[in-house]
């Protein structure tokens, strides 16, 4: 029985298991229905304005879902790649010591090393952590607002228009500062070119 080749199966298994919930992160559309809040039961608005708010929200529903999934995009493959990047950062070491003349045990070493070196330059190039991080807050913050018109609109405003209008006009910074950060997020040759560059092992 060769261990090295039953070590290697078990490792390429268990990676792709576990990549396939970003498989499905990226296959799933969310149903905003399922978490969200209505205005219409309110009891801080007119019906007039109920409508006005189910409208904007409506309008907005796009956006939200493009933020929703790629957050959990993102997200998934973020800590997908920080469990396997400290997984193997560990025990390349250990197996380096253990090589043998069996092929299996270097084909092991090399699959272990190019998994890796893959999601650095993934995460890294791909600007990974920062996308994550942006569309989660931005999403954050868009629900946040919500929440504290629906409890407490009196924060925003006196009057139900005033309140009205300061949330349009937060929920629009919103919309701008996101726009801002994705532009932010899109990686560019030059970024992906030094985390390869950074990845290489160096020159003898």
């Amino acid at each position: 029985m060769n261990y090295w080749a039953i070590f290697l199966s078990l490792y390429v298994l268990a990676a792709s298991w576990t990549f396939w919930p970003i498989i499905k992160a990226i296959r799933k559309k969310v149903n905003l229905d399922e978490a969200v809040f209505s205005f219409k039961d309110c009891e801080h608005f007119t019906d007039k304005n109920k409508v006005r708010l189910e409208h904007h929200f409506d309008r907005l529903r796009g956006t939200l879902v493009f933020w929703k999934n790629t957050a959990a995009k993102y997200g998934r493959f973020h800590y997908y790649s920080m469990a396997w990047t400290i997984a193997g950062g560990i025990s390349i070491p250990v197996l380096a010591q253990a090589i043998t003349s069996d092929p299996y045990s270097k084909w092991s070493l090399t699959v272990i090393s190019t998994h890796i070196a893959i999601l650095y330059v993934s995460q890294k190039g791909f600007k990974v952590e920062h996308n994550y991080k942006s569309f989660r807050l931005g999403e954050s913050d868009f629900y946040d607002l919500r929440r504290k018109l629906l409890d407490m609109p009196k924060q925003l405003g006196e009057t139900e228009e005033e309140q009205i209008l300061k949330y349009f006009e937060l929920v629009a910074e919103i919309r701008e500062n996101m726009r801002l950060r994705e532009v932010d997020g899109i990686p560019s040759f030059d970024e992906l070119r030094s985390a390869v560059q950074q990845n290489k092992p160096p020159s003898s």
